[in-house]
């Protein structure tokens, strides 16, 4: 039985002119932060996943549970979490711990893959497919007078993307006119996103949904703060466009409150936050079995775009079968960040508004040792 033989961390920043922040209702930044971890096999064979959040704080957790993980079967990781959850509930899970098990997770299940010549999605259920449709993630707040909304809109409306999402949640007016200059640029037939990063109260939420929605809004991305489940529900019973959220919920029991609750039409576990592919898929079962839509939130480095590929390849295409309303997709980082297009030797590819799954075992990628040299801060 093949055992861990290392684990070992490396902590990464991407940062660039402060002058040329970019960000979302709350704020800017000019820093692109993740970490990477990597597992060694008794048997020799490697695998990478990726955890979010602050690299320095994250390797603090490494720090605890590597002892936790080295020297057991690469195929126990569900025990071993088990024992890590319980052994620190006084404090919460909620947080970089998470993020920092959803690496070793990750890391797991690529190491696995390789070793048996496969996939990942082969393992955590099936090929669905090997071309999945993106939609931009861009339209960001920001003062850099090069890179406004419309030179970023003219972007994504050049590329045969299935639709794009902004960023709104500056008061009502300013929502609507971004709106508007989005759905002008974009057309009528692309999907149009937005979101609000958690800035609005229920009440102006709703304003804001009823206002918008002459521009045909596929769904209003985390219009509330994480925490307000009752807020979530009450707004969706009245709201004229679907709600989608679960970036800021990390565990399973989050996501259950979120969807028993009926607070959300879309669920958007992201792999690298959640505890990593094992809890997503944990999250995408209770999602399937209330009929609601899953698209994952997808915010980081070339690892966890790859292992989010592998998660929507191996989704089943249920209730729909066949004949979706609209397509199972990819959310695609169109910002400045060289943690997603630069750490892989070869980028993942990109193709008529499709990302392409990669054919190699495992994520299917390798990391660019110089790169990764290049952008380690710890």
């Amino acid at each position: 039985m093949p055992t861990i033989k290392r684990l070992s961390f490396i902590g990464l920043e991407y940062a660039f002119a402060p002058e040329k922040a970019y960000g979302m209702s709350r704020g800017g930044g000019f820093r692109r932060q993740s970490s990477l971890i990597e597992v060694e096999t008794d048997q020799g064979v490697r695998g990478v996943g990726e955890a979010f959040g602050n690299p320095f704080v994250s390797r603090e957790y490494f720090r605890m549970l590597e002892p936790m993980f080295v020297g057991q079967s690469i195929f126990d990781f569900d025990h071993v979490e088990a024992r890590v959850r319980n052994a620190i509930y006084h404090l919460g899970v909620g947080n970089q711990l998470t993020a920092c098990v959803a690496g070793i997770n990750v890391a797991l299940w690529d190491a696995i893959a390789r070793g048996f010549g496969v996939r990942v999605c082969d393992l955590i259920g099936g090929c669905g497919t090997t071309r999945i449709p993106a939609y931009a993630s861009t339209g960001f707040f920001s003062d850099d007078p090069d890179r406004q909304l419309d030179h970023m809109l003219a972007e994504a409306a050049g590329h045969p993307y299935a639709g794009a999402k902004i960023k709104i949640g500056r008061g009502i007016r300013n929502d609507v006119e971004r709106v508007r200059r989005s759905r002008e640029a974009l057309g009528p037939d692309k999907l149009l996103m937005v979101d609000i990063n958690g800035a609005y109260t229920a009440d102006i939420a709703l304003e804001c949904a009823r206002a918008i929605e002459p521009f045909g809004i596929h769904w209003i991305e985390e219009p509330l703060p994480p925490g307000d489940l009752r807020g979530y529900a009450e707004l969706r019973a009245r709201s004229p466009i679907p709600l989608a959220a679960g970036e800021a919920h990390h565990t399973i029991r989050d996501f259950r409150a979120l969807i028993d609750g009926r607070c959300i039409d879309i669920v958007q576990p992201s792999i690298p936050g959640v505890g990593g592919l094992t809890e997503a898929k944990r999250i995408a079962t209770l999602a399937l079995a209330q009929n609601l839509r899953l698209a994952p939130h997808v915010w980081g480095g070339g690892v966890g775009l790859a292992t989010a590929c592998q998660f929507i390849a191996s989704l089943p295409a249920s209730p729909h079968t066949g004949h979706p309303p609209y397509p199972q997709m990819l959310e695609y980082d169109m910002s400045d960040n060289a943690l997603r297009t630069e750490l892989l030797k070869s980028p993942l590819r990109l193709e008529d508004g499709h990302v392409l799954l990669p054919d190699g075992p495992g994520l299917g990628v390798e990391l660019d040792r110089k790169a990764v040299e290049r952008y380690q801060v710890c």
